[in-house]
């Protein structure tokens, strides 16, 4: 135990628990976070738990850890990927409003009672049950967070779409991959999952799609305004064929674009 009675552990084991704050000591990037009634944390197995004393929610239950493994039961088996806020830093924790936290304790409460519950045939669907329960309720809170901050969001899209204009002028070879890399760099106060989700839930796309649309719009207006040919467009964006340029744009936006068929030096063979 440290000497300030905070107590770190770590474990093969996913967390969910809740952490106590006061209004403005936690920050989303360059903005306080405006939610104060609690705010609930999320570890992955091998992640540095830290619970202080004011974590402790009274005389009700402060979190709960449960192994990987509940993830392979049938409740819960196809959903881990929806759950992404377990790659989250805790300055990224979801922040509830009053029923929300009641929600949150409620669900733990039943958990807690079926874990005192003499163990029989049922005992792990109804926990994982349960847990999924707990989980998705959380997805629902956090889409809700996202959606209060949609101002703010729009702020760190431009962000974005600024570094990728930026970065797809510059001369040399470019590829999606290196283009997300780039914007993690620029918004490197969140985390990938995070700024993943954030994006997603702004435009319908994960970041990866999202930057592969904006590198087929920017080879659009280039083609156009360079008038260089399909093949040599193709191969500065990281694609190794011209045809797999042309049928990624047929996919995105529906039809091909006519500026890339206007001289037989641009055809497909």
């Amino acid at each position: 135990m440290a000497e300030d009675a905070t107590f770190c552990f770590t474990g093969n084991f996913y967390a969910v628990r809740f952490v106590q704050t006061r209004c403005g000591e936690v920050r989303y990037g360059r903005q306080c976070v405006d939610f104060q009634y609690a705010m609930l944390a999320f570890t992955k197995p091998g992640g540095l738990i830290r619970i202080r004393p004011e974590d402790v929610v009274g005389e009700g239950i402060s979190g709960i850890l449960f192994h990987p493994d509940l993830f392979e039961t049938d409740s819960l088996l196809c959903k881990k990927t929806d759950y992404a806020f377990f790659h989250y830093r805790e300055n990224e924790s979801l922040h509830l409003f009053l029923k929300e936290k009641r929600i949150v304790q409620d669900c733990l409460k039943h958990i807690h009672e079926e874990l005192r519950h003499g163990t029989d045939r049922h005992t792990l669907r109804l926990l994982s049950a349960g847990m999924g329960l707990l989980l998705n309720y959380c997805v629902r809170f956090y889409e809700r967070q996202f959606a209060c901050r949609t101002d703010t969001n729009r702020e760190y899209l431009t962000i974005l779409n600024e570094t990728l204009a930026h970065y797809f002028s510059l001369s040399g070879q470019k590829s999606v991959e290196d283009g997300v890399g780039r914007i993690k760099s620029s918004l490197s106060f969140f985390s990938s999952a995070y700024l993943n989700d954030l994006v997603r839930l702004e435009t319908g796309k994960t970041l990866s799609e999202y930057v592969r649309v904006k590198m087929m719009e920017y080879i659009k207006k280039y083609v156009r305004r360079e008038g260089r040919s399909l093949k040599q467009v193709a191969g500065e964006f990281g694609f190794c064929q011209p045809y797999v340029l042309m049928l990624l744009y047929r996919q995105i936006f529906g039809h091909l674009v006519e500026e890339l068929a206007l001289s037989p030096e641009h055809q497909l063979n």
